[in-house]
């Protein structure tokens, strides 16, 4: 089994991997979406971590793949028990002391997480030593095993990514009064946990004039290809399209071949470039936001997706006005997959994807 639940996060991220043969399952978390989402996802993911047996190293691994608000905060949530971390085998996170240019940093909201971590730092990037999650700039992409066998190779982010966050980092941490790397308390009562897109026209808009990403958050993503059982998927979180496109070129010659592709920053065409694009070859692509703030996904960057592939699935987690345009014009050129509908006719929220 390898199944992706690209849970309902809103504008946000929250993915639930589950992988294994027969009764023996193995986990693995993504994120945990923003603020709005905690009154119901994180209710959702305790549910999961608590039918999963034992007391400790329920989850493999837990990835915050950057600071970003609609990413971290439900973590924090989630997590403000600090006796959950235990909870979890590994966590990857890049905080403070990761940030900082001898070790190789939404800063206050970093510094929620960083508190629970304190309390079992052996968790805390145990794959990678406790030192960043990073890609060296001449050696081969890491990669780690996870228990049951799922192989995840490492994309980004690089040791120049995440140096160049530090300033905007720490300038959100002394404007929060907080010193950077030491921690900071929950003080909203509602995130403490205590119990256990005219039409779609893909030709046109493809060949949009683009831009590109300028968030340093978003660029110093944690990015990822997880392998299980001979599937690949490609994990993207909010990053940048060109390091992307030059890691993978760190893998050899393209296109790559995924059998599903979780889309950067929620559909944004800042993310996702035509060359990107052309680099990678897949019949399914994750799409997870409602819409909100934002407005995503761009129809500029499914129609890249489109005209680069051969027949796309888009496997949309909410189905939302920004996305009626492309659930009309599907057909002979790409498919929609959406929530199952309620007996009352309602859409779900939430979509799973098995490979």
């Amino acid at each position: 089994m390898f199944r992706i639940d690209l849970l309902p996060a809103q504008r946000g991220d929250c993915i639930w991997i589950t992988y294994g043969m027969g009764d023996e399952l193995h986990h693995v978390l993504i994120d945990g979406g923003p603020a709005e989402t905690i009154e119901t996802l994180v209710p959702e993911l305790e549910r999961r971590i608590r039918a999963i047996p034992g007391d400790r190293d329920r989850v493999e691994l837990l990835v915050v793949t950057h600071i970003d608000a609609d990413h971290i905060q439900g973590v924090v949530s989630l997590l403000s028990d600090h006796a959950r971390v235990r909870l979890f085998r590994d966590i990857w996170f890049n905080g403070w002391k990761h940030h900082d240019p001898d070790e190789f940093l939404g800063g206050v909201d970093a510094e929620r997480l960083t508190r629970p971590l304190l309390t079992d730092e052996v968790r805390w990037n145990r794959a990678f030593g406790g030192h960043a999650v990073v890609v060296p700039d001449e050696t081969p992409l890491p990669t780690r095993t996870l228990a049951g066998g799922m192989t995840l190779t490492l994309l980004g982010p690089t040791p120049s990514q995440l140096t160049t966050l530090a300033p905007e980092y720490e300038k959100a941490c002394i404007k929060a009064g907080v010193v950077a790397g030491s921690g900071a308390p929950i003080i909203r009562k509602g995130w403490l946990r205590e119990d256990f897109l005219g039409g779609f026209d893909p030709v046109r808009l493809a060949a949009a004039k683009g831009s590109s990403d300028s968030s340093k958050p978003n660029k110093a993503s944690i990015t990822l290809i997880a392998e299980y059982d001979g599937a690949r998927v490609l994990l993207l979180a909010d990053a940048h399209a060109g390091p992307t496109a030059e890691a993978l070129d760190r893998l050899g010659p393209g296109p790559h071949h995924f059998d599903a592709v979780k889309i950067s920053h929620h559909g944004s065409r800042n993310n996702t470039s035509r060359q990107l694009c052309e680099r990678i070859r897949s019949k399914n692509w994750l799409v997870s936001s409602n819409g909100a703030t934002f407005g995503h996904p761009d129809g500029e960057c499914l129609a890249r997706i489109v005209v680069s592939q051969d027949r796309p699935v888009f496997h949309l987690n909410y189905v939302t006005d920004r996305v009626t345009d492309l659930i009309e014009g599907a057909g002979d050129t790409y498919s929609v997959e959406v929530p199952r509908r309620r007996p009352d006719g309602s859409v779900e929220e939430g979509i799973s994807l098995s490979l």
